[in-house]
C-alpha cells in the first residue's frame, strides 16, 4: 500500500530506536496538581529526511491508514511535520475537523485525546479560524458521546476561542455550554468549565452570582475530586467565604488527598480568619513534608491579613 510504504520512509527518516512515548494526559482516575489545561506542545517540525506527500500525512494523522491507525508515535510525527502551517486548505481543515469529531477510537483514549488536542491547536492557529470550529466543539460537548478527557479539551479550546467570537448567539451558546458542564460536578471537566466561565469578560451581576453558586456547589464532597480541587482554588481566588466551613471540614477530617489538601490550605490562606491559624497549625502537625511550606505560607498570610484588619479599625 502506498500509504504504508510512505510511513516506512517517515519512520526511517527519524532513525529512532524506540517510539516516542505519548504525552501525559490527565484522566479521571489520576490525581492532578492543578486544573486540567490544554497545553500547546511546542513541538519542532521534522528536520531530517524527506517528508512524504502531504495528502499521505493528513491520512496518517486522521487515522485513515489502517496500517498506522493504532500507532500514536507515527501519527504524532506526521502532525509534527506540519505543526507550523498556518495555511491549511479547505479540504485539509475539513479532514482535521472530521477526525476531531470522530468517535472511532483505535488507540487508548488518552492518546486519542492528546492527538485531537494537538489537531485543535493546529486548527486554532490558522491565519483564519476555520468556519464552524466553535459549533463543532459545542456539538461535541452537548452530544454526551465523548470521553470526559476529550470533553475537557473541547471546553478548554472553547474558552480560548470565546474572546474572538463576534457572533452573539454563538457566544451565548458557549456560555450556556460552560454552565451546563460546570453543573456536571461528577465529571473532571466541571472544574475546567468553571474557570472558563470565570475568565469570560464583561459578566453581569446575575452571571457573577451564577458563577459563585456553581463554584460553591462544586466544592462539595459529591464533586469529582479534580473538579473539586479546581472549584476550591477558584473559591479562594474569588473570595467565596461561604465555602470556608467545607474547607475547614476537609482539614479536620481523616481522609487525606495531598492535592486536595494543598488546594484547601491555599484557599484558607487567601480568605480565612484569625481562628483558622489554629486549625492550620494543628493540621501541620500531621501533614506530610511537602505540605508544610504551603501551610506555613497560609498561616503567615492569614496572620498578616488579620493584623491589617485590626489596624484599620
Amino acid at each position: 500500500m502506498l500509504i504504508a510504504a510512505a510511513i516506512v520512509v517517515v519512520v526511517a527518516s527519524l532513525n529512532r530506536q524506540e517510539p516516542t512515548p505519548p504525552p501525559e494526559v490527565p484522566v479521571e482516575a489520576s490525581s492532578a496538581e492543578e486544573r486540567v489545561k490544554a497545553v500547546e506542545r511546542r513541538s519542532e517540525p521534522l528536520e531530517r529526511g524527506d517528508v512524504v506527500a502531504e495528502s499521505v500525512v493528513f491520512a496518517v494523522i486522521c487515522g485513515a491508514d489502517a496500517a498506522t491507525a493504532n500507532r500514536y508515535d507515527v501519527r504524532n510525527d506526521a502532525l509534527r511535520s506540519i505543526v507550523r502551517r498556518r495555511d491549511l486548505s479547505a479540504d485539509e481543515v475539513a479532514a482535521m475537523m472530521e477526525y476531531v469529531a470522530s468517535t472511532n477510537y483505535v488507540m487508548r483514549i488518552e492518546r486519542e485525546a492528546a492527538l485531537k488536542n494537538d489537531v485543535l491547536n493546529l486548527l486554532r492557529n490558522q491565519k483564519q479560524q476555520p468556519e464552524g470550529l466553535a459549533d463543532l466543539l459545542l456539538d461535541m460537548v452537548a452530544s454526551k458521546q465523548y470521553a470526559s478527557v476529550i470533553v475537557d479539551y473541547c471546553i478548554q479550546h472553547l474558552g480560548a476561542m470565546v474572546g474572538s467570537v463576534s457572533d452573539g448567539p454563538t457566544k451565548a451558546r458557549i456560555r450556556e455550554t460552560f454552565v451546563a458542564a460546570a453543573e456536571d460536578i461528577g465529571e473532571t471537566y466541571s472544574g475546567t468549565a468553571l474557570y472558563s466561565l470565570a475568565e469570560m469578560p464583561n459578566k453581569s451581576k446575575s452571571e457573577s452570582d451564577e458563577l459563585r453558586r456553581l463554584t460553591v456547589a462544586a466544592c462539595g464532597e459529591s464533586a469529582n475530586t479534580i473538579a473539586r480541587i479546581s472549584a476550591i482554588q477558584l473559591a479562594g481566588e474569588r473570595g467565596y467565604r461561604e465555602t470556608l466551613p467545607m474547607l475547614r471540614g476537609i482539614l479536620a477530617g481523616t481522609r487525606r488527598d495531598a492535592v486536595l489538601d494543598m488546594a484547601v490550605v491555599g484557599s484558607i490562606g487567601l480568605m480565612g480568619d484569625a481562628g483558622d491559624v489554629q486549625l492550620l497549625e494543628a493540621f501541620r502537625s500531621r501533614a506530610g513534608r511537602r505540605l508544610k511550606p504551603a501551610i506555613d505560607a497560609a498561616v503567615q498570610r492569614t496572620k498578616e491579613r488579620h493584623s491589617a484588619n485590626q489596624t484599620k479599625r
